[in-house]
């Protein structure tokens, strides 16, 4: 069975999938408001880890459409 967490910041989606690649046990997606969708295939070694570097990148992204 494949563990997954969902959860919303600042109007994204994130899903976070146990998927083992190299040295991540999970990977990540977001998706804008807008829709535009992004997958992270090294997202931590564990749920909570692959969380915050979503939210981190959410923060980035937010940040460079600020700049805009």
């Amino acid at each position: 069975m494949t563990s997954k967490v969902a959860d919303i910041y600042k109007g994204w989606s994130i899903t976070v999938t146990a998927e083992s690649s190299m040295c991540s046990n999970f990977s990540f997606d977001i998706i804008s408001p807008a829709g535009q969708s992004q997958h992270v295939k090294l997202g931590g070694d564990n749920e909570e880890s692959a969380l915050k570097r979503a939210r981190e990148m959410i923060d980035m992204e937010c940040a460079l459409a600020e700049d805009e």
